[in-house]
Parts: structure tokens; sequence; C-alpha cells
């Protein structure tokens, strides 16, 4: 486990790590689905946040993620999330699977920020389409093909997209925790790709299936470069007092 040496300091697996590090070089393709409000109720029982909902539909989403070398190595990542309210009804997206191929971004994702990291085995590919297969100790979880969008953004955008986190293990077990995650984002192409998927045995295929990602996206976005900053998420009281600063 992580240990914090003070404000924004970690010491991991003998290195120590000072928030917030920047992404240098991530590509970034991610799908955008709905799905029943009672299934994504159902996802997040334990957790103190509630589903977005619109005409009874919640709003989730598919990521993968390539990071080129930076301050948690290099790796790739694939994230099933949904958009929630927490306290107060401030919204944000939940992240509920957050397989990765490193051990030290593993450790950090828990430890840093709450996100519910562990280890898996993939094969990730950009192209004209996005092809990503993730495997648990051999055994296939998912395999997706999510096809490019028709229009092509040639302008860098900028987003700042809030966050929720909560894990009942790790550094941060029982907090809730908000967060920013702000990327600059480019060369992206956008619109309702063609998309595909198979899913296997596992708890991550039957999150993916219960949040609508077997059916068709409303949006897809790939190929997209992905730089920015990446702070420390804060603790929220989970009743009506005010934030404070994560703690150990």
């Amino acid at each position: 486990m992580a240990q914090r040496l003070g404000p924004g300091t970690w010491s991991i697996q003998g290195e120590t790590v000072t928030l917030p590090v920047t992404i240098t070089d991530a590509t970034l393709t991610a799908a955008v689905f709905t799905a029943p409000a009672a299934a994504a109720r159902r996802v997040l029982e334990g957790v103190p946040l509630s589903p977005i909902v619109l005409l009874g539909r919640a709003i989730t989403l598919l990521m993968t993620v390539h990071y080129g070398e930076w301050a948690l190595k290099s790796y790739d990542e694939v994230g099933v999330g949904l958009l929630v309210r927490g306290p107060r009804g401030r919204p944000g997206l939940h992240i509920v699977d957050l397989p990765v191929t490193g051990a030290f971004t593993r450790e950090a994702g828990r430890d840093f920020w709450a996100l519910p990291k562990w280890l898996m085995e993939a094969d990730l590919t950009f192209g004209d389409s996005t092809e990503v297969t993730v495997r648990d100790g051999g055994a296939e979880v998912m395999r997706a093909s999510i096809g490019n969008g028709r229009v092509r953004l040639p302008l860098r955008t900028r987003l700042s997209l809030p966050s929720w986190s909560y894990l009942d293990h790790g550094a941060q077990a029982g907090r809730l925790l908000r967060g920013r995650l702000p990327m600059h984002l480019s060369g992206m192409r956008v619109g309702r790709g063609a998309y595909s998927v198979r899913l296997g045995k596992h708890r991550m295929a039957d999150r993916m299936h219960a949040l609508g990602m077997s059916g068709r996206p409303w949006l897809t976005v790939t190929g997209a470069r992905m730089t920015g900053p990446l702070g420390e998420f804060r603790e929220v009281a989970q009743g009506n007092r005010s934030t404070m600063p994560g703690r150990i």
C-alpha cells in the first residue's frame, strides 16, 4: 500500500510521487451509452452516489487509453463508468471498473485517488477502429471494436470533468473523494461509429451488460491525443459537511 508523506506526496514501491502528475502522451477512445436507471442503481449498491437519470435512463461510458511513459509508467487502461450525483446533487463521473496492465499504476490509482484498478492482460490497438481485448488470469473478460466517427475535430479541446470515487479497500477505504480530470484533447474523431462487443463471464462483463454496453453507443470519440495534469482528490463528507483534504 502507498503511504502519504505529506500534502500531495506519496511513497509507492520505493519511489516518491508528488501530485499533480502530468499526462504527457496518451491516446483515448470512448463510447457513451445509456442504461435503465434501476440497473445503474444496482451497480452503485453500497456506494454513496446515485446515477444521473434522463427519461428513465442513466448515462454510461466505456473508455480505452494507452499511456506513454509518465509518472505512473506506461500501460493500457480500460474504464467502465457512469454519470452520478453525490452530496448536494453535484454531478461527476464515477468509475466502477478500471483494469490496467501495470502494477505501479494499479497501486497508485487505488491509494491516491480511490480508483478501482486491478491487473489485466490486454490487447489494445488504434487505427480505423479501436480494438480492445481484456483478460483476467487468461480468461477473456471482454472483446470490443469501436469504429471511428465521421467527423474529425481539427481543434484542440479542453475539458475539466468532475469525478467521484469510492472504494471499500486501500489507503482511502470508506472515503468519498471528489476531483477533476482536466484533459486537453486533439486529433479526435467523433460521431456514432460502428460498435461490437463480446462479453465473457466476469464481474466487469456483468457490469458492462447492466450499464447498456452490449448495445449501440450514442456517441463515439476515437483516437484522441490526451494530455493534462491530475491532482489530488478531496474527501467529501457523506452528510452535509464541507469538503476537506483527503487524509490517511
